[in-house]
């Protein structure tokens, strides 16, 4: 009994690197907009409840038994929904059998069971007035929702990817999982007392003006990821109404577009403008094209490099010396970009050799609240 509770709990642990690379960006951009950083104990929290949502989850969903065919002709306990309410406390006195000790109880499965029901959402409730500081009737119908959404889960088989039912669906466990929803959320007032508190407006306070290396570094994936996506979806419309595309001069367009123009004109590039950041020069005065030029033609010279050294069919440094051009600028371009760079912005906590050589600085955008309007 203890393996089969076990084994969701291992499979949320081997998934859940996978789920943090999947949705680090898009809660990084967030995170930094909300309260202008990344990290601290708002982010632990986060990261644990989206632990915890994961292994409950796999917890309602896991085992699926081996041979789907045979465990549908064969068992039917799950075929029909239990809608007794509290039919659980005649299953505990059944499985007692008037054994009421505590070494009998700890050995009745129905009373763990039980146990286990009430503990699936009483996290849910604790966070979700810790987090974000839902009051007690919208925590209890989140969590009798979530609750509903796991049991129908079960009854449909995994949304019906399972032919049949392969856990019982009960409404005694959306009375259980909701009463301990509920248990959570009462734990979570004293709790939040010893607790650091989670304050977005403090971190905003605090860390919104402050340009960091790991600021400047989710922005630059934040354009590497959003660049890659248009390319590959422009590229996929060719591909669908055109043919064959023509991927090189698309693929320059695209970047011009948005390394060049779009920052050009409104100050930042798309992943720079989701962090709250821009690009000026170091007199104050916003960069022009031919700054951003150098800056991007430097900064992205390692990608444009790689492009143009796949791009040779025949490699003849004898014949063509020029081509020595190619691994000459590669080296230095990982050197500038690989090894200086993330030595002096990471290490140094000083300027990159590229945006020495171009003048321009990153600079944070600190957007006004309401609050402070109003007052105002």
């Amino acid at each position: 009994m203890v393996a089969t509770y076990l084994l969701p709990v291992k499979t949320a642990l081997l998934l859940f690197p996978i789920i943090v690379l999947l949705v680090m960006l898009p809660v990084a951009v967030v995170s930094y907009r909300r309260r202008g950083r990344a990290g601290g104990w708002t982010t632990v929290v986060f990261y644990c409840f989206l632990f915890y949502l994961l292994a409950a989850a796999m917890q309602t969903v896991i085992p699926l038994p081996r041979n789907p065919e045979l465990y549908c002709a064969t068992q039917t306990y799950a075929s029909s929904p239990q809608l007794r309410p509290f039919y659980f406390v005649e299953v505990v006195e059944q499985r007692a059998r008037g054994r009421w000790s505590p070494g009998a109880m700890m050995r009745n499965p129905a009373l763990w069971t039980t146990a286990l029901n009430v503990a699936l959402l009483l996290p849910l409730g604790f966070f979700l007035r810790y987090m974000s500081g839902v009051r007690f009737l919208a925590a209890a119908a989140i969590s009798f929702g979530t609750s509903l959404l796991f049991e129908l889960t079960q009854l449909t088989g995994l949304w019906f990817v399972y032919p049949c039912a392969y856990r019982l669906f009960s409404v005694d466990d959306l009375i259980l999982n909701t009463a301990g929803a509920v248990i959570g959320w009462l734990i979570a007032g004293p709790l939040s007392r010893l607790l650091p508190t989670i304050e977005a407006e403090r971190d905003r306070r605090r860390y919104a003006e402050r340009v960091t290396p790991s600021r400047r570094l989710f922005a630059l994936l934040t354009d590497a990821v959003g660049f890659a996506t248009l390319t590959a979806f422009v590229l996929g419309l060719f591909t669908l109404f055109g043919g064959v595309p023509p991927q090189g001069p698309i693929t320059v367009m695209l970047a011009l577009v948005w390394f060049l123009l779009v920052p050009a004109f409104t100050g930042a590039t798309p992943g720079k403008r989701a962090m709250l950041l821009r690009i000026e020069r170091t007199n104050g005065h916003r960069a022009g094209p031919v700054s951003l030029a150098f800056r991007y033609a430097i900064l992205l010279s390692p990608l444009w490099l790689l492009w143009i050294a796949l791009s040779v069919d025949e490699w003849d440094v004898f014949a063509h010396p020029q081509q020595l051009l190619i691994p000459i600028g590669g080296v230095v371009s990982f050197f500038v970009v690989g090894v200086w760079t993330p030595l002096a912005v990471f290490f140094g906590h000083e300027s990159a050799p590229y945006e020495r050589l171009t003048r321009t600085v990153n600079v944070a955008v600190v957007r006004e609240r309401e609050a402070d309007k109003v007052a105002r």
